[in-house]
Order: structure tokens, then sequence, then C-alpha cells
């Protein structure tokens, strides 16, 4: 077999190269990585000249590696483009997910996955993946998938299922946040948590995976601490509108209040803590096979969260904000 006919192992070398890590590619195509080293190897075995080599950085291409490629990229859009036409005169329906996700996920970071699969399906031909989703909170959602209604959920909580298959994606920073008034701002000390707890706050409903993250810290505590709350309301956006209009503080996710930081329409309060993280968490039910399109979009989380660390995400004026909350009034 000549290397210009093995249009699988070319692919394969070309997602490689993409995502920079053979173990990526794998997870991306649904193979083994095993698997995945094996073709390569075939590939490079066929074409008598070594075309990857792992680096620092990750799996790269060698310089006969990177012409392969380069003069592949025609015979595989060729290829794509008619696999793509013979699909379509097939299908009948397109391929649909039907997902749950927490509101922080679907609110922050929902949108540019979602992008991104899409861009990932079509440059390897295939169809794009219709995503029918619906917002819930940790608890309702992992409910929604135990019961079979959605086949992948997207949730925010350390609490996490015992009766689901759960899949880590990344870890989101929670933080304390006030209106620019209030007089946690002004301080020069941190917060205690002991004051967090007995401070009445603006609070997500019961079930929240941002409540129970933060209800999990105040337990750890030394004594165990809990949370007060002064409204309980069901929506990221709702506690939001509260805090920022000095009803009281309250813990969101960095990712939700980041433009709010950056306006000063909310100010961080700091608290004397480590910092409050949570794991976000795909799940699906035991002994149920995700669908592809499923499964290209957990790993299309993944990358996108392992490229930077919740501290990495907050924007450079977050601690402006904390330092300047005084001289905006």
């Amino acid at each position: 077999m000549s290397v210009s006919s093995d249009l699988d192992a070319l692919r394969i070398l070309r997602t490689v190269v993409e995502l920079g890590s053979m173990a990526r590619a794998a997870r991306m195509l649904g193979r083994s990585q095993q698997a995945i080293s094996a073709r390569m190897r075939t590939l490079e075995a066929t074409a008598g000249i070594r075309l990857l080599v792992r680096g620092i950085h990750g799996t790269v291409p060698t310089e006969a590696g990177s012409l392969v490629l380069a003069w592949s990229a025609e015979l595989l859009e060729a290829a794509d483009r008619m696999e793509a036409g013979v699909r379509s005169l097939s299908a009948t329906t397109a391929t649909r997910l039907r997902l749950v996700a927490s509101q922080t996920i679907a609110e922050s970071l929902l949108p540019g996955w979602l992008t991104r699969l899409r861009r990932v399906e079509e440059s390897a031909g295939m169809l794009p993946t219709i995503v029918d989703f619906r917002v819930a909170n940790s608890a309702e959602g992992t409910a929604l998938v135990r019961d079979g209604r959605y086949e992948l959920g997207l949730i925010e909580t350390p609490r996490l299922p015992a009766d689901v298959v759960t899949q880590p994606l990344g870890d989101d920073e929670l933080v304390m946040v006030a209106a620019p008034r209030h007089p946690w701002v002004f301080r020069s000390d941190p917060v205690t948590l002991a004051e967090a707890a007995e401070t009445p706050l603006v609070m997500r409903e019961p079930g929240s995976g941002t409540r129970d993250a933060f209800a999990d810290v105040l337990a750890a505590a030394d004594p165990p601490l809990s949370a007060r709350a002064e409204v309980e309301l069901g929506s990221t956006a709702a506690v939001r509108s509260a805090i920022a209009d000095g009803v009281a503080p309250g813990v969101l996710s960095r990712l939700a209040v980041r433009d709010d930081l950056v306006l000063g329409r909310l100010l961080m309060v700091v608290l004397d803590a480590p910092p409050l993280l949570r794991p976000l968490t795909a799940i699906h039910r035991a002994h149920h096979r995700l669908s592809d399109g499923a499964r290209r979009l957990i790993e299309v989380a993944r990358d996108d969260l392992s490229q930077t660390s919740p501290a990495q995400r907050r924007h450079p004026n977050d601690h402006q904000n904390v330092r300047d909350g005084s001289s905006r009034h």
C-alpha cells in the first residue's frame, strides 16, 4: 500500500499534528492511543521516513512530516468532500446530541465549545452534530441524564453522583463579590470564612453546583461552618443583579462575573481562604456508549480548559478592581 492510498492514516497524522498529542488525537477520534501509535508507525514504515517526533511541547512533525502533510492536504480535502457528499445522500436525519449543562458552563463556556466542535467536524468532512441543550442546575442535570432524557450532562458540583459515569473536564474558580459600596470591598484585611458564614448572602438555589461548592468549603473549616441565605435565586444572572444592587455579597464563578469586575459593577472581596476551586465534569449513564458527537464535545471541552488554569482566566484588572474599590466613590 502506498502512503497516498492510506487516507485514514493521513487523517490521523493531520489530527495528531493539529492537537499536538497522540493521546488527544485518540480521544478525539474515539480510538485507543496504542492504535493511533501503531497506525503512525505503519505509515512511517510505508513512507520509509520519520514523520513525527515527541518533544517538550508535544508531538510535532519532522520536516519530512510537514511536507507530507502539505502534499496530502488537497487529497484529504477532496476525499473529505466526497465522503461528506456520499453521507448526505444516505442521511435522512441529522445526528443530534441531547445535552444538559449547568448555568456557568452554558453561559460562559458552551458557546465557544460548540463553535469549535462544528469546526472540528467540518474540517474532517463530517456532518456537524446538531446539539439540543437545556440549562439546569447540577442536581437537575444529573437527574435528567440518569433517567435517559439527556445523553450528556455538563455539571459544576464537587458532589459527583455515584450512579453515573463521570469524566473530569477541568476546574473552575469561585470568587466572593459585592457591590462597589459594600464595606467589605474597603477592607485592608481579608474577610474570614467565619465572617462570610455569619453574614447573609445572595445565593443560588439548593442543588446548584455553585452553592454546593461554597457550602463544602465552609463545612470543611475548623470548626465546620454553614452559609446563611439573605435571598435564594434560580439563575446566575439574577444573583449577579441582586449583588450589584447591594442586597448582599455572594459567591459566583469568576467566569460568570468577569465582565462585571472589568466594568466595576461588582468588586472582589478578598477571603482568608485558599482559592475556591470546583470541578467541571461530564456525566452520562453507565453501560451507555456515547455518540461520536458527545465524545468529540468532551475532548473539545478538555482541550479548552487545559489551555489555561483558573488563575490564568483572570482578567488583568481583577485585582485592580479590588485595590481601587475605595477610590471609585
